[in-house]
């Protein structure tokens, strides 16, 4: 009945909807979260990396940090739309209070209990947790004795010696320059880009891992391994004012032409010492 004069006299029953205050607030937390999980992640792919490979001059480039965290924002920011969007069982209670069944007005039942939103919240934690956890133990480790590759254990391992071909390309100005490695097996390998986590030796030793490639090529070339060279012009654009240009230089075997000086004599020119003849009297 209260209800039905409220809608009369035209006033609406309290809402207990969560408001724009609740989602500002909540969108502000999952990204905060986000970028703490971010932090979080690169420290321990580190810490990892360096536990594991630390004797090592190596670098490791993993191959699942980026997508773990576009995977731990959905999981985030899943939790701020259970909280949003699904009712509990005490905005339920409110809004079927004043409900009367002898006027056609239904009850609603399709309330969530909050122990049933805290085992979902917990669960998507959970799995921004386990994201994280695969997130650092999956990458390949590149080293100057060869490739590993590594799931949590060491799944795979190639010598340099083991390389058949390889390929520096720079298709793409947004990505840069690559280096591929073709195995015995068929296998191939990019070395260059991706998230890079290197060990204190590859620091001391190197400057980059451009550069560290660039003694690779070396190794290649004593080891009479063929090179393919694309998209050449390209790398000279890209890198041709950059730090990195002298190990590119290398890498693509650039040779700056220098024109040599014309040396053709020009025939039709006329003789202007042309003999002259003896006078005689």
């Amino acid at each position: 009945m209260s209800r039905m004069l409220n809608d009369r006299f035209g006033k609406k029953p309290k809402s207990n909807k969560k408001g724009c205050l609740f989602l500002i607030v909540g969108s502000l937390l999952a990204l905060l979260a986000t970028g703490i999980y971010v932090l979080v992640v690169a420290k321990l792919t580190g810490v990892v990396i360096e536990a594991r490979h630390g004797g090592e001059i190596a670098y490791a480039l993993m191959k699942s940090v980026t997508p773990s965290y576009g995977v731990a924002m959905l999981c985030f920011y899943g939790n701020l739309a259970i909280w949003y969007f699904t009712p509990n069982e005490d905005e339920i209670r409110k809004q079927n209070e004043g409900l009367s069944p002898m006027l056609g007005e239904k009850r609603r039942d399709d309330a969530v209990s909050k122990s049933t939103l805290w085992m979902i919240t917990a669960g998507l934690l959970v799995a921004a947790v386990i994201t994280g956890a695969v997130a650092v133990n999956h990458y390949r480790l590149v080293t100057t004795e060869g490739i590993r590759e590594y799931f949590f254990v060491e799944t795979k391992s190639y010598e340099w010696r083991q390389v058949t071909s390889y390929t520096v390309d720079c298709d793409n100005d947004n990505d840069g320059l690559s280096v591929t490695f073709t195995m015995r097996d068929g296998k191939k390998y990019e070395i260059l880009q991706g998230v890079n986590s290197t060990t204190e030796g590859f620091d001391a030793a190197y400057t980059s891992v451009t550069h560290f490639a660039c003694d690779l090529d070396q190794q290649m070339t004593d080891l009479q391994v063929p090179r393919n060279t694309r998209h050449i012009e390209r790398a000279v654009q890209f890198y041709r004012d950059h730090a990195l240009w002298p190990y590119v230089e290398k890498l693509i075997g650039y040779v700056e032409l220098i024109p040599e000086p014309d040396e053709t004599v020009d025939e039709t020119l006329p003789d202007t010492e042309a003999p002259t003849e003896a006078i005689t009297e």
